[in-house]
C-alpha cells in the first residue's frame, strides 16, 4: 500500500469514527495543545513532565507485578497522528516484560490517548496502535462528574505491526459515574476518589478510581492495580 493509499484509508476511518461519535466524544477537530488554567490540584489526572505513578498489579492469583508509568516529554505524536501534541508516557513492568509507550493529550476537561506502542524486552517494536479520533482516558467535564452520569464514546483502533497487514477495529465505550467521593486506602495513602465504570464494546468491564491532584489510585477489571507511590513535579 502506497503512502497516498494509507492517507486515504486513515481519512475514511476518521470520517466514520466522527460520524459514530456523539457530542460527548472527543474529536480530533479541536486537538492540539490546550492552554489550561485549572490548577493541577483540581485535576483527576494531572499530567506534567517528570510525573510518575507506581502500582502493584495482580491477575487472578498470579504474583504481584510492579508497574511504573513516567511522563518523559511533551511532543508531537508523530506518524499518522502528526500535528497532535501529547505527553509521551513510558510504562514498564517488573518480571522481564517490555515497555509500553503511549501519547496522551490533555484537553483541560479530559485526557485522551492518541497512540500506543508495545516493545519486547530487547526494545524491538511489536505493535503501533493509533486511535481515531482518540481514546478517552478520563472525562472531567461538569456534566460527567455527577453520580449516575452516563455517556458513550466511539473510536477506531488501527494497529500497525511489522510484517503484518494493518488491523482496524471499531469500538465503543459506555462510561458511568458510580461515586464522586468514595474513600479508598492503598499503599500510597488514603484518597477521596471519583469512581467510574467503563464497558468496552459490551465485553471488557473495568472500574477506575481517580483522586484530585494525584491521578489513578486503583483499577479493577482484567487485573487489580493499586497505587503504591507517586511523584508529581
Amino acid at each position: 500500500m502506497t503512502p497516498r493509499d494509507l492517507r486515504i484509508v486513515l481519512g475514511l476511518v476518521l470520517g466514520a469514527a466522527l460520524a459514530a461519535c456523539g457530542d460527548d466524544a472527543p474529536t480530533d477537530l479541536d486537538s492540539g495543545l490546550v492552554e489550561c488554567e485549572t490548577p493541577a490540584a483540581q485535576r483527576y489526572l494531572p499530567l506534567a513532565i517528570g510525573a510518575s505513578w507506581t502500582y502493584d498489579t495482580s491477575d487472578m492469583g498470579m504474583p504481584v507485578v510492579v508497574k511504573t508509568s513516567t511522563i518523559e516529554a511533551l511532543e508531537d505524536v508523530g506518524e499518522r497522528k502528526t500535528g497532535f501534541t501529547g505527553y509521551r508516557i513510558r510504562t514498564g513492568k517488573s518480571g522481564g516484560v517490555g515497555d509500553v509507550v503511549s501519547w496522551q493529550e490533555d484537553r483541560c476537561t479530559s485526557v485522551v490517548r492518541h497512540r500506543e506502542q508495545a516493545f519486547d524486552v530487547a526494545g524491538t517494536l511489536l505493535t503501533d496502535q493509533f486511535y481515531v479520533p482518540s481514546k478517552l482516558r478520563v472525562d472531567e467535564t461538569a456534566a460527567h462528574l455527577t453520580v449516575g452520569a452516563s455517556w458513550t464514546t466511539a473510536y477506531t483502533e488501527v494497529e500497525v505491526a511489522p510484517l503484518m497487514a494493518d488491523q482496524t477495529r471499531s469500538k465503543d465505550e459506555v462510561w458511568t459515574v458510580e461515586a464522586i467521593d468514595e474513600v479508598v486506602t492503598v499503599a500510597a495513602g488514603t484518597f477521596t476518589c471519583l469512581k467510574v465504570r467503563k464497558v468496552t464494546s459490551g465485553q471488557a468491564d473495568k472500574r477506575y478510581w481517580f483522586a484530585l491532584g494525584v491521578g489513578k489510585i486503583k483499577e479493577e477489571g482484567e487485573q487489580l492495580e493499586t497505587l503504591t507511590a507517586y511523584t508529581l513535579p
